[in-house]
């Protein structure tokens, strides 16, 4: 049996994403490019959801110091949805040519938000966060292994 020399599996800073037809499963010829677990983009993010997360524990720890009581912000459903497409569509860096109807949609990171959020295209939203989700999407080929 081999030992596995983990430093032979790395993670890819980029990987792609082909999107798929959301009714035949068929591959289209959109591409998306999605940053990698170590990519700055990547690492950007995450440090800004642990900044946030921060902030949120010391506020309640200020709060039972001073013998308040802790009320918690009250969330929008839909603020919150838009907020977890702004992350996702964070992590997507670039696309190959695509129309939006009948028009030349680049990508843009504005772009990228606009396809996230609209909720009749959860289907791409959904294919996106799957690819996150996918241990053997960003890891790449190694000739040590």
């Amino acid at each position: 049996m081999d030992i596995l020399d983990i430093d032979s599996v790395e993670t890819a800073d980029v990987a792609i994403l082909t999107i798929h037809h959301p009714a035949t499963g068929a591959a289209t010829t959109w591409k998306m490019q999605i940053a990698g677990p170590g990519h700055a983009a990547t690492l950007a993010l995450q440090n800004e959801v642990a900044r946030e997360r921060l902030r949120e524990e010391k506020a309640q720890e200020q709060a039972r110091a001073n013998g308040r009581k802790w009320k918690a912000t009250d969330l929008d459903p839909e603020e919150e949805r838009l907020k977890s497409m702004r992350r996702v569509s964070r992590r997507i860096i670039g696309w190959s040519d695509v129309t939006l109807n009948g028009q030349a949609f680049p990508y843009s990171a504005e772009n990228a938000f606009l396809v996230m959020s609209d909720p009749k295209r959860g289907w791409i939203a959904q294919q996106v966060m799957d690819f996150f989700g996918s241990d053997a999407a960003f890891i790449k080929s190694s000739a040590r292994t």
